[in-house]
């Protein structure tokens, strides 16, 4: 399971890496979206995906692995049961489901390797060192209050501010304000030849619009940024260089001078902002020559991966690790559904 902030999605496979069923449910971080519906969510998206493997599925899971964004909820002990509740809901027998971070899940989409650094950046940002496939160090991941740099409700953030400094200022907007004012507060635009004043006032009004808002509708803003980029937009290339130049700054934080270990880049930001991601990797190169530096795989492709290695599958089989995180691959084996199955993952 990937139990991420926006999307949580299951996966059956089996230890061979054959998909048997999947699902999709809403966003599972029981710190965004508190712990009872977390929960719901989660049991809804695997007892989804152990339907979809067909009759048998749920006795023959070896081994279960859920990702969790913000799994330091489960410090929390009634938190931890009720996601453990959660499992045992949809049918997954009490002591086969493990619970680790989502970064953990995402570096393992990206390597087989046991060791190495995974920065995420999507809703919010955040860069782990791996060791023996755990996070033993972070940098950001502070929440959209009082960081996530890089993130894309941070680069929604600097994209709403800049709108509003034009709207302010009057006159004709740039390509990237003129989207964002058009997104959030279509129709108020003042015309020509209007009380000079009104630039101001829409520019408030313009804020008071976002500030009514959930501020995590901020992240919505981002593909804006990276489509302005595209048609040359100074202050969007400004957002997007300053965005990678946190993220990298992240990275370093949580590596050794001098290591070669890989670094493995997932999240939406990253996998959707061409931009960004190619001006992230330059930084990278610069300061960690050596290293492979590489795309994360299906993140619940690499959870599915975690739990086959708790069910006794060998780690150096890297063609085995392919067929668990290769992207692009939702078919599911249905001719066969009614076999009973033994080893599944």
């Amino acid at each position: 399971m990937d139990a991420g902030g926006t999307s949580t999605r299951a996966l059956v496979a089996t230890l061979s890496g054959e998909r048997l069923g999947q699902a999709r449910s809403d966003g599972a971080n029981p710190n965004a979206h508190g712990v009872d519906r977390a929960a719901d969510r989660l049991a809804e998206a695997v007892a989804a995906a152990l339907d979809r493997a067909g009759p048998g599925a749920r006795d023959a899971v070896a081994a279960g692995v859920v990702g969790l964004a913000g799994v330091s909820a489960l410090r929390d002990a009634s938190v931890r049961a009720r996601m453990d509740r959660a499992l045992s809901e949809a049918g997954l027998a009490a002591g086969r489901g493990f619970f680790t971070g989502d970064d953990e899940v995402a570096f393992a989409s990206g390597t087989p390797s046991s060791h190495g650094t995974v920065l995420i950046a999507g809703t919010g940002a955040i860069a782990a060192r791996i060791d023996d496939r755990k996070r033993t160090r972070s940098a950001d991941g502070m929440g959209w209050l009082l960081g996530d740099e890089g993130s894309a409700f941070w680069m929604g953030h600097q994209a709403a501010k800049e709108t509003a400094r034009q709207l302010a200022r009057g006159g004709e907007l740039g390509p990237l304000a003129r989207a964002v004012a058009e997104r959030v507060a279509p129709g108020l635009r003042p015309v020509d030849g209007e009380d000079p004043l009104l630039p101001q006032e829409h520019a408030r009004g313009f804020a008071r619009t976002l500030s009514a808002a959930p501020p995590i509708m901020l992240a919505a803003l981002a593909p804006l940024v990276s489509e302005a980029h595209v048609l040359g937009d100074p202050a969007a290339e400004v957002i997007v260089d300053a965005a990678a130049g946190h993220l990298a700054h992240s990275v370093h934080q949580v590596r050794n001078p001098g290591e070669r270990l890989p670094v493995v880049l997932a999240g939406g930001v990253l996998s959707h902002s061409e931009p960004v991601c190619s001006a992230l990797t330059r930084k990278l190169t610069l300061g960690t020559a050596g290293s492979e530096i590489v795309p994360a795989g299906c993140t619940v492709g690499g959870a599915a991966w975690l739990a086959a290695l708790r069910a006794g599958v060998t780690d150096g089989d890297h063609a085995l690790h392919g067929a668990f995180t290769r992207v692009g691959v939702d078919r599911t084996r249905g001719a066969d559904r009614g076999r009973d199955r033994t080893d599944a993952a």
